[in-house]
């Protein structure tokens, strides 16, 4: 097959590459992190699920941005490599990471780079006065869609009203040590203090991730078709759109949106679940605060008093002490039903520890994609494609795999709180 190749359009498509690896990934990066591994709302008894997602979770997303920040480079690079063997000069010899800046990143997280070797109408104000090539690329980095992530600050402590009767209900957990010498809103009121709004919203943000993603190869795929169209015929750029289509357009681009899809499903799931339980455990609550006003407007004058004490001198007071041990026992008994709710959200923090870790099929599927080096051999870059893209293939399978596995975990939450609502 023979070509036509304009090789300063075939450098300056390496540049936006970089331009894209430097500038777009790592916004949506941010958004991934800041706002879809936030421990915003995870508060009381979610806090432990709140530490794994903002923690080692956050760390997995982190480096797959990173690699395929690192990866987006090296396509730039064969690009750029591919120009010089029709002819393209430059004064520097320098990788695509060097250019823009990227290459002390040290692996955790994506960074942002700079504007130096392509000229991208694209870029904010604050970079126009860094050096540019003298016109305007016809590649344009992606406009990613706008992004609010709302979080309410909603907490169901709030339909709750202890009031006067915080007393009686101390005295209550301390003389028949209900929960282990805790006073009351340290037992009861503290464990509510998840923001599960907050939560759900980081499944949205994950949600767009996904979206921005597809913006992002659909982007790339666009300004790959108009280099092959008007600057890059042959076999090369052949197998350059072999490349694309196999390892950005349906393999990291695919697992960045499938990935993002059940992380989602993983924070909606915490988030209906919790809201389920918590609003059982506030209504019996709300029943425990009726008792203990009971017992306030009839028994105040012994609240306080060690229970012996009041068994033994009631009949003095003329109190009827078995009415009032009744009602403690009924508050008790509340108690315990508030205690069981908490140990099924406990049940569902141990069972979504692992879950967000799934975050590592990312990182495993940017990894199939191949250092290709130079896009000049297209005869041994079309094999290569054909070899690591098998192995990618293979990659996507263990992605649905998880899929299907982390549809497992969602199941196991929602047998948990059949069983505590049923």
């Amino acid at each position: 097959m023979g070509f036509e190749v304009d090789e300063e359009q075939v450098a300056d498509f390496g540049g936006y590459l970089g331009a894209e690896a430097s500038q777009t990934l790592p916004k949506i990066e941010r958004l991934a992190r800041d706002e879809g591994m936030s421990d915003h709302g995870f508060l009381g008894l979610l806090e432990p699920l709140g530490k794994a997602v903002n923690g080692p979770a956050s760390e997995l997303v982190g480096e797959g941005f990173s690699l395929m920040q690192t990866k987006m480079c090296d396509l730039a690079d064969g690009v750029i490599a591919a120009a010089k063997s029709y002819g393209y000069t430059e004064e520097t010899n320098k990788s695509t990471l060097e250019r823009f800046g990227l290459d002390d990143n040290p692996g955790k997280e994506v960074t942002f780079g700079r504007y130096e070797y392509r000229y991208d109408p694209n870029a904010s104000d604050q970079d126009f006065d860094k050096p540019r090539r003298g016109s305007y690329s016809q590649f344009r980095t992606t406009e990613l869609s706008d992004v609010s992530i709302d979080r309410p600050d909603t907490k169901y402590t709030d339909d709750i009203d202890v009031g006067p009767v915080l007393s009686v209900l101390d005295w209550i957990w301390s003389e028949f040590n209900v929960d282990g010498g805790k006073g009351f809103t340290d037992s009861i009121i503290s464990p509510l203090a998840g923001n599960y709004n907050s939560i759900n919203a980081n499944g949205e943000a994950w949600k767009k991730v996904g979206e921005q993603f597809g913006e992002l190869v659909g982007n790339m795929g666009t300004n790959a078709t108009t280099l092959a169209a008007n600057s890059w015929q042959g076999d090369a750029a052949e197998a350059f759109k072999q490349f694309i289509d196999v390892f950005w357009t349906r393999g990291a681009a695919w697992a960045g949106q499938k990935v993002g899809e059940f992380i989602a499903l993983g924070f909606e799931k915490i988030a209906d679940a919790s809201k389920q339980l918590a609003q059982l455990a506030v209504d019996a609550i709300n029943k425990i605060i009726k008792l203990a006003a009971k017992i306030g407007s009839k028994f105040i004058p012994i609240v306080g008093w060690a229970w012996t004490a009041i068994e033994y001198g009631a009949w003095l007071l003329g109190i009827d002490v078995d009415a009032l041990h009744e009602n403690i026992m009924q508050i008790i008994d509340l108690a315990q039903k508030v205690f069981n709710l908490y140990e099924n959200i406990e049940t569902i923090v141990t069972t979504m520890e692992d879950y967000f870790n799934n975050a590592q099929e990312l990182t495993d599927a940017v990894k199939k994609i191949p250092e290709i080096g130079s896009l000049e051999d297209a005869v041994s870059t079309y094999e290569t494609i054909k070899d690591k893209g098998t192995e990618m293939e293979k990659q996507l399978k263990e992605i649905d795999k998880a899929a299907t596995e982390a549809d497992k975990t969602l199941e196991e939450i929602d047998q948990t709180v059949e069983e505590a609502t049923g």
